[in-house]
């Protein structure tokens, strides 16, 4: 009855040891790596991101998955209605067949986080209330959605050029 008893606890934690380590080895399972590229990789705030906005092209994701194009803040940039240590959100697409995409921000996203502006009771941003994103460089990466595929790139904002007199 002993010998069965020490059995029967010895099952039990084998069979939970081995639980634990397929769980574990789950949660270790390396992220796969995709391809990011932002499109130009260095920019001027100027209004004519609104008429031919940044993009973003992306390779190496599932086929048609969503993937989400995210702006990682660095310490210290404060984004208005964006809390500290969350990511902003730039643009998404859907990748084709062979799991590329390309996306572009849309002109509401480039007014509210590049110019981060105001807007009127009609809608209309606001450029007075305008506080432009801080010169610098800028991690951008990209997500798949069900691969969890991550691509990363740079995106540097410049100083605008001195006006003349």
């Amino acid at each position: 009855m002993r010998y069965n008893c020490w059995k029967m606890w010895a099952n039990i934690l084998f069979a939970g040891l081995l639980i634990s380590g397929m769980w574990g080895c789950a949660a270790l399972k390396p992220v796969p790596t995709a391809e990011l590229q932002v499109i130009p990789d260095k920019t001027v705030l100027s209004p004519a991101l609104i008429k031919k906005a940044v993009q973003f092209k992306g390779s190496r994701f599932s086929p048609k998955e969503m993937v989400v194009v995210e702006m990682v803040l660095p310490p210290g940039v404060k984004v208005k209605g964006v809390t500290e240590g969350e990511n902003v959100g730039l643009a998404f697409a859907t990748a084709d067949d062979k799991g590329n995409f390309l996306a572009k921000m849309s002109p509401i996203a480039t007014l509210n986080w590049f110019f981060q502006v105001g807007w009127t009771k009609n809608m209309k941003p606001d450029f007075k209330q305008a506080k432009p994103l801080k010169p610098g460089k800028y991690e951008i990466i990209a997500t798949g959605m069900d691969s969890g595929a991550v691509g990363k790139a740079t995106l540097e904002v410049l100083t605008p050029p001195k006006k003349k007199k």
